[in-house]
């Protein structure tokens, strides 16, 4: 190894060390899993996984941005977006082929003089490095900002992911090679000893192509898991299916049986674009299919009792620079079904760009949360749509008792009354537990009731009377949704047009709704389940 090489490597490690032992942690690591979520394996103390994607698997092999703005800065700035973890990519390759070539060698071989020199302006150190050492680099940084990391073997050849005949999505295609694969992962995982907010590694991202089996899957995934665990025992390891991720039906007849059960997670990702027909359907038909096939072919593992495991939204995204209305209503959807569960995410992506994607310099990613110059973002939204599920709802260690927060998907606010219990209307989430569904009530801390004034536009109101005869305050969930709250007369409750206070007004879309394309969103909500202040 040259000199330069070596000093780098030591004052890399020197950084690991001091990073340990002086910074300050909201975590405690390493994590483990309890009763379907994952937790801080000392303390039992639940962690939910908030995540964005994070791709360092293409060509070049090094974390995306770094030729635009500095790493501190991209760091620094992804905790604005109410995030605690990134899901940092890697390819096989990069730990088997390429683990003493130079991210500066790299860019040679591929001609990118460009994104060389935007490296060297913002990220000159990193030329030098090898590719696990910038990938360590990157992960220590992530340390210094309390950001945990899913470390996930994307691909094995470095390149775009996926297309379904790629020969890089199952185990013996020209570019997946099992014992290459598994020689990989231990590498990565001797990597991950020193880098504690390594929380966990997804041990393949997206299978797919024409030569998936259930037998290869579970003969390589044992094998994997196996030489994982001895390497690295601290590590969660995370386990997706069929059909890029969208698939694990086939552990209902044969359970993975991979031990310590306590380090397995389950994956699963979801895109708008799986189902295009949100255009040409009703929005409750279309929300209520998308939420059953996902519970079926994914979501069984939160109640299948050959399992402990929770499952983690590995991949779900849109294209925020589209504007595509039906991916807007995808999204609420998506947000009613991860809000429900409680269930550990993951954005795609956190970049606004990439150096270098098929065959295009500088190529740009809608579905980032940075933008393309990664100086802000392309969704300043997001921190309100996502402010519920950036929190812990339900911890099964818990004694306090379950009460509901009354959410809002499409505005990402929740239900709240004012003092003096007279006005309900849309806030930020804080503090916004107490509701309850008790028969036909809607109750509010036990002794205020939602009523209806019984006209459409009329605010709703809460009333101390919750008598069983008061009809204005009975309400039931309606539609094939189940998310509109409609009164006794008819009418659904409603977010008003002009302001955040809640009315009541005529439903959309719950009656002969066959053909009827309006969009109901806006009188969506959703009695969430917590016991977690």
């Amino acid at each position: 190894m040259a000199k330069s090489s070596l000093l780098l490597l030591i004052l890399i490690t020197l950084f690991i060390i001091l990073q340990a032992v002086f910074a300050s942690h909201s975590f405690s690591y390493p994590l483990s899993v309890k009763n379907r979520r994952i937790v801080e394996e000392n303390t039992g103390k639940p962690v939910k996984l908030r995540c964005a994607n994070w791709p360092t698997h293409l060509s070049v092999m090094l974390a995306e941005g770094l030729n635009k703005q500095t790493l501190s800065n991209i760091v620094t700035n992804i905790s604005s977006f109410g995030l605690n973890c990134v899901r940092l990519t890697w390819a096989t390759f990069m730990f088997t082929r390429h683990s003493n070539q130079t991210i500066l060698q790299t860019l040679d071989a591929l001609k990118l003089e460009e994104t060389k020199l935007g490296i060297m302006k913002y990220n000159n150190d990193f030329l030098n490095m090898t590719h696990p050492q910038a990938y360590a680099f990157v992960v220590n940084q992530l340390f210094s900002a309390n950001i945990m990391v899913v470390a996930d073997n994307h691909v094995s050849k470095a390149k775009w992911c996926c297309n379904y005949n790629d020969s890089n999505g199952f185990f013996g295609d020209s570019h997946f090679d099992p014992d290459e694969w598994v020689q990989g992962h231990i590498l990565a995982a001797q990597l991950f000893k020193n880098l504690p907010n390594v929380v966990a590694v997804s041990l393949r991202n997206e299978i797919h192509g024409p030569n998936q089996n259930a037998a290869d899957w579970f003969r390589y995934m044992r094998q994997a898991a196996l030489a994982i665990h001895q390497e690295n025992p601290n590590l969660l390891m995370i386990f997706s299916g069929f059909d890029f991720a969208s698939d694990l039906r086939f552990l209902k007849e044969t359970p993975l049986n991979v031990e310590p059960k306590n380090k397995v997670v389950f994956e699963t990702h979801h895109y708008p674009y799986w189902n295009p027909t949100w255009d040409h359907e009703p929005i409750n038909t279309m929300c209520a299919a998308v939420k059953s096939d996902l519970e079926k072919k994914d979501g069984f593992i939160l109640s299948d009792d050959h399992y402990d495991s929770p499952l983690y939204f590995g991949e779900f995204g849109m294209d925020f620079t589209a504007r595509i209305p039906s991916d807007e209503t995808w999204l609420t959807c998506m947000l009613t079904f991860l809000a429900e569960r409680d269930i550990d995410w993951c954005w795609w992506g956190l970049h606004g760009s990439y150096y270098f994607r098929e065959g295009i310099v500088d190529h740009d990613e809608g579905c980032g949360l940075f933008n393309f110059y990664w100086n802000g973002s392309n969704y300043p939204q997001f921190p309100q749509r996502f402010q519920l599920l950036i929190n812990t709802l339900q911890d099964p260690s818990s004694k306090a008792p379950y009460s509901h927060i009354l959410y809002h998907p499409q505005s990402g606010l929740c239900v709240k009354a004012d003092q003096n219990y007279n006005q309900i209307k849309l806030g930020d989430c804080k503090k916004a537990s107490g509701w309850n569904q008790e028969g036909d009530k809607i109750k509010l801390n036990g002794d205020h009731c939602l009523k209806s004034l019984g006209k459409e536009g009329d605010p709703a109101v809460v009333s101390s009377d919750c008598s069983s005869g008061d009809l204005s305050s009975s309400w039931k969930f309606i539609s094939d949704s189940g998310l509109h709250l409609q009164d006794n007369i008819g009418l659904c409750l409603d977010k008003d047009r002009n302001s955040s206070i809640l009315v009541t007004n005529k439903c959309i879309c719950v009656r002969d709704h066959v053909g009827c394309l309006d969009n109901p969103q806006r009188q969506w909500f959703q009695l969430v389940p917590t016991n977690v202040e």
